[in-house]
């Protein structure tokens, strides 16, 4: 027989494996993106409120508790655009940006920036919004698509999105300079608040995010102890710098393993492996769906999961469709990179 690994590596805090399908050419990690936020003589003031969050209504009949809310920028953005936007799509923008995003500050300048490999996401963000302009950049043999806002006025409507829903806390410092900049220089009176927002299963961060730093990964390894002489293993993959959010989604899922990546100093990894476990992802996503070309790499990853369930991967007929659809899968998260120079 030939084994498709159903270990689930429960109980265990610190663990890695390596994600040789994505590879980080470069992002807009916020550590580095803070020291943007000081203009020359200016102190980095911190106005902070706490408040709790009401509960607000799913697009299902079932009420969903969230602790996300968006009544500030819904009320102004519809007073604009004549329309609101959804819950779900909004918590998934934020998970999305908090992976991915640029909130920068060059000398009270505002920019929001996204780069992707891929431009429809950009393209269906911006008309959602209705805001930025995207360009198109080579540098080499890479070729990637930047979504750019910085008219002051969106930049506005962003901070009343993302202040008070933000769950990471490098994102907080970046958005509090945002403000600061909004309040001095455009005579705004916004309240920067402090707090980290809290992420569950019954809200669309994690989609985002994962559509930002996930990875669906099948490996086919050879073993001779089987008749076909091959291991298959799913992973679903999480890579971060913040180790205490990947324990925050670590918990929620609660499942999986959390490791230093090798060589590194604070890159951390994030896995979830084994049948059962994957079962519940796959019950995440379905409710929360992935906007990105990951989500045409996750259905192929199911598929898998499902021959596997069905003893299909036993057979060389069902081994050689299996390898086609795991190239398939690398296929679409190379076109899902970060690639990039930092602005």
């Amino acid at each position: 027989y030939m084994l498709a690994s159903p270990i689930s590596d429960n109980r265990c805090l610190n663990f890695a494996v390596c994600w040789n399908s994505l590879v980080l050419i470069s992002t807009f990690y916020s550590k580095n993106l803070i020291n943007y936020t000081w203009s020359a003589g200016n102190q980095f003031i911190i106005n902070c409120i706490y408040y709790l969050k009401t509960v607000t209504l799913g697009s299902s009949e079932t009420i969903r508790k969230t602790s996300f809310n968006f009544d500030t920028f819904n009320t102004k953005f519809e007073l604009i655009n004549n329309k609101k936007i959804s819950e779900d799509w909004l918590t998934w923008f934020i998970g999305f940006t908090e992976g991915d995003g640029a909130i920068l500050n060059y000398n009270n300048k505002l920019k929001f920036v996204l780069t992707q490999k891929e431009s429809n996401i950009l393209y269906h963000i911006k008309y959602t919004l209705n805001m930025g302009n995207i360009s198109f950049h080579q540098e080499g043999n890479s070729k990637y698509h930047r979504l750019v806002i910085s008219n002051p006025n969106d930049i506005y409507l962003l901070s009343l999105l993302f202040n008070g829903n933000l769950v990471l806390e490098h994102r907080l410092k970046q958005l509090n300079s945002w403000i600061n900049t909004l309040n001095n220089k455009y005579y705004y009176n916004l309240q920067f608040i402090c707090k980290s927002n809290t992420i569950t299963l019954k809200d669309a961060w994690i989609s985002g995010f994962t559509d930002a730093e996930g990875c669906f990964n099948v490996s086919i390894t050879t073993n001779k102890r089987y008749s076909l002489g091959y291991v298959i293993k799913l992973r679903f993959i999480l890579d971060q710098n913040d180790e205490l959010n990947l324990i925050k989604i670590k918990s929620l899922f609660n499942t999986g393993k959390i490791t230093l990546r090798a060589n590194s100093v604070n890159h951390y990894r994030y896995i979830i492996t084994g049948f059962t476990n994957l079962e519940i992802l796959f019950n995440y996503f379905y409710t929360f769906p992935l906007k990105t070309l990951k989500n045409k790499s996750l259905n192929k990853f199911n598929y898998i999961y499902k021959m596997i369930l069905n003893k299909e991967h036993l057979s060389l007929e069902g081994l050689k469709k299996i390898k086609i659809i795991k190239t398939q899968i690398n296929l679409n998260q190379s076109l899902t990179k970060k690639i990039g120079s930092k602005l």
